[in-house]
Protein backbone atom coordinates (compact mmCIF):
# COMPACT_ATOMS: atom_id res chain seq x y z
CA UNK A 1 0.00 0.00 0.00
CA UNK A 2 2.90 2.41 0.65
CA UNK A 3 4.77 1.93 -2.42
CA UNK A 4 1.67 2.24 -4.16
CA UNK A 5 0.98 6.09 -2.50
CA UNK A 6 4.45 6.56 -3.33
CA UNK A 7 4.13 5.90 -7.05
CA UNK A 8 1.27 7.64 -7.22
CA UNK A 9 2.88 10.89 -5.48
CA UNK A 10 5.51 10.49 -8.41
CA UNK A 11 3.34 10.13 -10.88
CA UNK A 12 1.08 13.34 -9.81
CA UNK A 13 4.99 15.43 -9.36
CA UNK A 14 5.79 14.31 -12.90
CA UNK A 15 5.69 16.61 -15.75
CA UNK A 16 2.19 17.90 -16.87
CA UNK A 17 1.04 19.41 -20.07
CA UNK A 18 -1.41 22.22 -20.34
CA UNK A 19 -3.72 23.20 -23.11
CA UNK A 20 -4.30 27.09 -22.75
CA UNK A 21 -6.57 28.14 -25.42
CA UNK A 22 -4.68 27.01 -28.75
CA UNK A 23 -1.56 26.41 -26.92
CA UNK A 24 0.23 24.07 -25.07
CA UNK A 25 2.43 24.35 -22.27
CA UNK A 26 4.77 21.60 -20.18
CA UNK A 27 5.13 22.03 -16.73
CA UNK A 28 9.12 21.02 -17.08
CA UNK A 29 11.73 21.25 -19.81
CA UNK A 30 12.71 18.33 -21.29
CA UNK A 31 16.25 17.12 -22.39
CA UNK A 32 16.29 14.50 -24.91
CA UNK A 33 19.23 11.81 -24.03
CA UNK A 34 21.09 11.18 -26.95
CA UNK A 35 21.83 7.40 -27.50
CA UNK A 36 25.28 6.16 -26.97
CA UNK A 37 26.99 5.28 -30.26
CA UNK A 38 30.73 3.55 -30.58
CA UNK A 39 32.11 4.58 -34.04
CA UNK A 40 35.23 3.23 -35.26
CA UNK A 41 37.94 5.68 -35.38
CA UNK A 42 38.88 7.08 -38.97
CA UNK A 43 41.47 4.95 -40.75
CA UNK A 44 44.44 7.06 -42.54
CA UNK A 45 45.33 4.89 -45.88
CA UNK A 46 48.37 5.78 -48.07
CA UNK A 47 47.07 4.70 -51.28
CA UNK A 48 44.06 4.53 -53.20
CA UNK A 49 44.61 0.86 -53.56
CA UNK A 50 44.22 0.36 -49.67
CA UNK A 51 41.02 1.85 -50.08
CA UNK A 52 39.58 -0.04 -52.18
CA UNK A 53 40.33 -3.01 -50.12
CA UNK A 54 39.38 -1.75 -47.20
CA UNK A 55 36.09 -0.77 -48.85
CA UNK A 56 35.64 -4.23 -50.63
CA UNK A 57 36.74 -6.13 -47.42
CA UNK A 58 34.08 -4.22 -44.70
CA UNK A 59 31.39 -2.87 -47.51
CA UNK A 60 29.22 -6.01 -46.94
CA UNK A 61 30.21 -7.39 -43.85
CA UNK A 62 30.02 -4.16 -41.17
CA UNK A 63 28.01 -1.62 -43.18
CA UNK A 64 25.68 -4.15 -45.09
CA UNK A 65 22.53 -1.51 -44.42
CA UNK A 66 24.20 1.66 -44.84
CA UNK A 67 25.88 3.14 -48.56
CA UNK A 68 29.74 4.18 -48.75
CA UNK A 69 30.47 7.47 -49.94
CA UNK A 70 33.74 8.39 -51.42
CA UNK A 71 34.79 11.67 -52.26
CA UNK A 72 37.75 12.98 -54.28
CA UNK A 73 38.21 15.99 -51.88
CA UNK A 74 41.03 17.40 -54.37
CA UNK A 75 44.23 15.93 -56.88
CA UNK A 76 45.60 15.29 -53.01
CA UNK A 77 42.81 13.96 -50.83
CA UNK A 78 40.00 10.89 -50.60
CA UNK A 79 37.52 10.74 -47.80
CA UNK A 80 35.61 7.73 -47.43
CA UNK A 81 32.02 8.01 -45.17
CA UNK A 82 28.67 6.27 -44.64
CA UNK A 83 25.39 8.07 -45.76
CA UNK A 84 23.63 9.71 -42.82
CA UNK A 85 21.25 6.93 -40.44
CA UNK A 86 17.96 8.09 -38.41
CA UNK A 87 20.21 10.12 -36.00
CA UNK A 88 21.37 12.33 -38.56
CA UNK A 89 25.24 11.11 -38.00
CA UNK A 90 27.42 9.31 -40.16
CA UNK A 91 30.79 7.62 -39.76
CA UNK A 92 33.80 8.61 -40.99
CA UNK A 93 35.83 5.28 -42.25
CA UNK A 94 38.89 6.58 -44.34
CA UNK A 95 41.19 9.05 -45.22
CA UNK A 96 43.50 9.16 -47.60
CA UNK A 97 46.67 11.35 -48.33
CA UNK A 98 49.21 11.24 -51.32
CA UNK A 99 52.73 11.27 -50.85
CA UNK A 100 53.93 12.86 -53.71
CA UNK A 101 57.29 15.11 -53.60
CA UNK A 102 57.72 19.45 -53.78
CA UNK A 103 58.02 20.37 -57.26
CA UNK A 104 59.09 23.66 -57.55
CA UNK A 105 57.20 25.77 -59.83
CA UNK A 106 56.53 29.77 -60.01
CA UNK A 107 60.03 30.55 -58.97
CA UNK A 108 63.46 30.75 -60.49
CA UNK A 109 66.18 27.44 -59.72
CA UNK A 110 69.74 27.55 -60.33
CA UNK A 111 71.03 25.52 -63.38
CA UNK A 112 71.73 22.46 -61.57
CA UNK A 113 68.60 22.38 -59.45
CA UNK A 114 66.61 22.50 -62.69
CA UNK A 115 68.35 19.36 -64.22
CA UNK A 116 67.45 17.70 -60.83
CA UNK A 117 64.24 18.77 -60.41
CA UNK A 118 63.43 17.75 -64.58
CA UNK A 119 64.66 14.01 -64.34
CA UNK A 120 63.75 12.87 -61.17
CA UNK A 121 59.89 14.73 -60.57
CA UNK A 122 58.88 14.80 -63.85
CA UNK A 123 57.80 11.89 -66.40
CA UNK A 124 60.18 11.92 -69.61
CA UNK A 125 57.99 13.83 -72.74
CA UNK A 126 59.43 15.72 -75.85
CA UNK A 127 59.04 19.09 -74.10
CA UNK A 128 61.04 18.06 -71.11
CA UNK A 129 63.61 16.39 -73.27
CA UNK A 130 63.42 20.08 -75.14
CA UNK A 131 63.94 21.69 -72.10
CA UNK A 132 67.27 19.59 -71.08
CA UNK A 133 69.00 19.97 -74.10
CA UNK A 134 68.34 23.85 -73.68
CA UNK A 135 69.33 23.90 -70.74
CA UNK A 136 72.67 21.66 -71.25
CA UNK A 137 73.50 24.48 -73.46
CA UNK A 138 73.24 27.47 -71.36
CA UNK A 139 75.61 28.43 -68.93
CA UNK A 140 75.83 30.77 -66.39
CA UNK A 141 77.99 32.83 -68.67
CA UNK A 142 75.17 33.25 -71.19
CA UNK A 143 73.25 36.16 -72.08
CA UNK A 144 69.84 36.03 -71.96
CA UNK A 145 67.59 38.54 -73.73
CA UNK A 146 63.37 39.26 -73.22
CA UNK A 147 61.68 40.68 -76.10
CA UNK A 148 59.09 43.64 -75.67
CA UNK A 149 56.63 41.37 -74.84
CA UNK A 150 57.76 39.56 -72.34
CA UNK A 151 57.37 36.49 -72.86
CA UNK A 152 59.52 35.27 -75.93
CA UNK A 153 62.96 34.93 -75.14
CA UNK A 154 66.54 34.61 -77.17
CA UNK A 155 69.26 32.87 -75.32
CA UNK A 156 72.96 33.03 -76.70
CA UNK A 157 73.87 29.34 -76.56
CA UNK A 158 77.29 27.51 -76.52
CA UNK A 159 77.72 25.05 -78.85
CA UNK A 160 81.13 24.32 -79.14
CA UNK A 161 84.40 25.44 -77.00
CA UNK A 162 84.39 28.77 -78.24
CA UNK A 163 81.21 28.94 -80.36
CA UNK A 164 77.75 30.61 -79.46
CA UNK A 165 74.84 30.69 -81.14
CA UNK A 166 71.39 32.81 -80.77
CA UNK A 167 68.54 30.48 -79.68
CA UNK A 168 65.32 31.29 -79.55
CA UNK A 169 63.64 29.62 -76.05
CA UNK A 170 60.11 28.68 -76.93
CA UNK A 171 57.38 30.72 -74.31
CA UNK A 172 55.33 27.62 -73.35
CA UNK A 173 56.04 23.94 -72.37
CA UNK A 174 54.13 20.66 -71.47
CA UNK A 175 55.33 18.82 -68.18
CA UNK A 176 53.78 15.79 -66.37
CA UNK A 177 55.40 16.47 -62.94
CA UNK A 178 54.24 14.01 -59.96
CA UNK A 179 51.07 15.55 -58.66
CA UNK A 180 49.07 13.24 -57.49
CA UNK A 181 48.33 9.95 -56.47
CA UNK A 182 50.92 7.26 -58.50
CA UNK A 183 48.07 4.68 -59.21
CA UNK A 184 46.41 7.25 -61.99
CA UNK A 185 48.17 9.10 -64.63
CA UNK A 186 49.71 12.04 -64.30
CA UNK A 187 48.05 15.23 -65.49
CA UNK A 188 50.08 17.00 -68.24
CA UNK A 189 49.57 20.55 -68.06
CA UNK A 190 51.17 24.20 -69.62
CA UNK A 191 54.19 25.90 -68.16
CA UNK A 192 55.38 29.27 -69.22
CA UNK A 193 59.30 28.98 -69.15
CA UNK A 194 60.90 31.79 -68.55
CA UNK A 195 65.48 32.24 -67.80
CA UNK A 196 67.00 35.14 -66.49
CA UNK A 197 70.01 37.25 -66.68
CA UNK A 198 71.82 34.20 -64.77
CA UNK A 199 70.72 31.52 -66.72
CA UNK A 200 67.84 30.46 -63.82
CA UNK A 201 64.95 28.85 -64.78
CA UNK A 202 61.48 29.48 -64.09
CA UNK A 203 58.63 27.25 -64.54
CA UNK A 204 55.30 28.99 -63.98
CA UNK A 205 52.21 26.93 -63.69
CA UNK A 206 49.99 28.37 -67.13
CA UNK A 207 46.83 26.31 -67.14
CA UNK A 208 44.94 27.88 -64.91
CA UNK A 209 44.82 24.88 -62.56
CA UNK A 210 42.79 22.34 -65.61
CA UNK A 211 45.62 19.80 -64.46
CA UNK A 212 43.94 19.48 -60.72
CA UNK A 213 40.66 18.77 -62.36
CA UNK A 214 41.85 16.05 -64.49
CA UNK A 215 43.42 14.62 -61.84
CA UNK A 216 40.84 14.49 -59.68
CA UNK A 217 38.55 12.77 -62.49
CA UNK A 218 41.56 10.28 -62.99
CA UNK A 219 41.05 9.45 -59.07
CA UNK A 220 37.52 9.25 -59.78
CA UNK A 221 37.58 6.95 -62.53
CA UNK A 222 40.12 4.48 -60.93
CA UNK A 223 37.65 3.73 -57.89
CA UNK A 224 34.95 3.56 -60.93
CA UNK A 225 37.15 0.72 -62.82
CA UNK A 226 38.01 -0.88 -59.49
CA UNK A 227 34.75 -1.22 -57.11
CA UNK A 228 32.50 -1.08 -60.10
CA UNK A 229 30.43 -4.48 -58.88
CA UNK A 230 29.94 -2.37 -55.32
CA UNK A 231 28.67 1.27 -57.39
CA UNK A 232 26.32 -1.14 -59.69
CA UNK A 233 24.54 -2.38 -56.88
CA UNK A 234 24.08 0.69 -55.19
CA UNK A 235 26.68 0.39 -52.37
CA UNK A 236 29.16 2.62 -53.11
CA UNK A 237 28.80 5.98 -54.48
CA UNK A 238 32.06 8.41 -55.57
CA UNK A 239 31.86 11.73 -55.33
CA UNK A 240 33.95 14.41 -57.17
Amino acid sequence: MLKAMIEKIEKMAGPKVYDIGDEHYASANLVRIDPKKDFPKSITLTGLDSVCKMVTNEASDLFASDQILIQVVDYRNVRVFTTLDGEMDRCWLYECSADTPRVKTGTFMSHEEAVIQLRSLYIPNPDMEYLLKLLSSVSQESKVSSNDNGVSQTVEARTGVALTTNVEVRPYVNLQPFRTFLEVPQPESMFLLRLDNNGQVALIEADGGVWKLEATRNIAGYFEDKLAELIGSGRVVVLR
